[in-house]
């Protein structure tokens, strides 16, 4: 089963976001803990994709022992996530000052995005899918000073329903991804507002062959065209669990690099953002979620 096919079922994260809603934080522990070891024991798509993305992040010297206990604890990480974020917000915690754990904007990520707002350009903040990405984008839309928009999947099967939900319950501005929302994105940062993506999690669509983690990936790039277009300035960040709470961390504001050849910038750039985002995931890379293989 791909990671598509378990999300569109639609039941599978219903059933775990009524017991993420119920369940206190032993449970979810639990729930967690006996999540992953069924998906580690009855090895799905899902179990290799984890398996083959973790050995592109990790080396060629890691060994096969100690990669198959990273892919335990990325799908332990992931399910506890998942508990957290239906836990806070299933129970109608909506605010961030009652998440728990806490999510915190580090006072250097703070400062970036002001940074890049006081511009009065536009921020388009590109994220990754780690750690609890969920509870912190909605975090994030409320400790922005303006509004956020999100440019989610397009078409998203019926498990991603359920996860857009929530995050609009929390808050967030969310839009997938249409012409008609890639034209609303580009108006907004046109008038200094904030947008963000996800960058590293393959569609299957229009993805073109990148260099990440030091081998060809087939990811979508068309995502850069926008502040080659608006002059916006561009965040990479992450939420990252440390120290028993959720951060959000940042790199400091990008400037595009223009040559006059389209093709070229956009690759140029592309790579650019890949290579920040590379540095995010190293940080931890048994809290990067990505389900889909990214390599080929």
């Amino acid at each position: 089963m791909s990671a598509k096919d378990f999300f569109a079922k639609g039941w599978p994260t219903r059933a775990a976001f009524s017991v993420g809603k119920f369940s206190p934080p032993y449970g979810g522990r639990f729930f967690a803990g006996l999540a992953a070891r069924v998906l580690v024991t009855f090895k799905s798509n899902l179990y290799y994709n984890v398996y083959d993305n973790q050995r592109h992040v990790l080396g060629p010297a890691v060994s096969d022992a100690e990669l198959r206990r990273q892919v335990h604890r990325v799908f332990f990480n992931s399910a506890l996530s998942h508990y957290e974020l239906f836990h806070n917000v299933g129970r109608s915690r909506l605010r961030v000052d009652e998440f728990t754990p806490p999510v915190r904007l580090l006072p250097e990520t703070a400062a970036y995005i002001q940074e890049a707002l006081d511009y009065g350009r536009g921020v388009f903040m590109l994220g990754c899918h780690t750690s609890n990405f969920d509870l912190g984008g909605i975090a994030l839309s409320q400790f922005l000073t303006v509004p956020l928009q999100v440019l989610s999947l397009a078409d998203p099967p019926a498990g991603y329903d359920i996860f857009n939900n929530l995050r609009k319950q929390g808050g967030a501005m969310i839009t997938p991804i249409t012409p008609a929302t890639l034209r609303e994105a580009m108006r907004r940062l046109q008038s200094g507002g904030a947008v963000i993506t996800g960058v590293e999690r393959p569609t299957g669509q229009s993805d073109q062959p990148v260099e990440f983690f030091g081998a060809t990936a087939y990811l979508p790039t068309g995502y850069i065209r926008i502040p080659l277009r608006t002059n916006c300035l561009v965040i990479t960040m992450a939420s990252l669990y440390e120290d028993g709470e959720y951060h959000l961390v940042a790199n400091p504001p990008l400037e595009m690099v223009r040559t006059g050849n389209r093709a070229q910038d956009i690759m140029t750039n592309v790579r650019r953002v890949l290579a920040q985002v590379e540095g995010l995931i190293r940080r931890h890379p048994d809290q990067w979620m990505m389900f889909e293989r990214v390599w080929k």
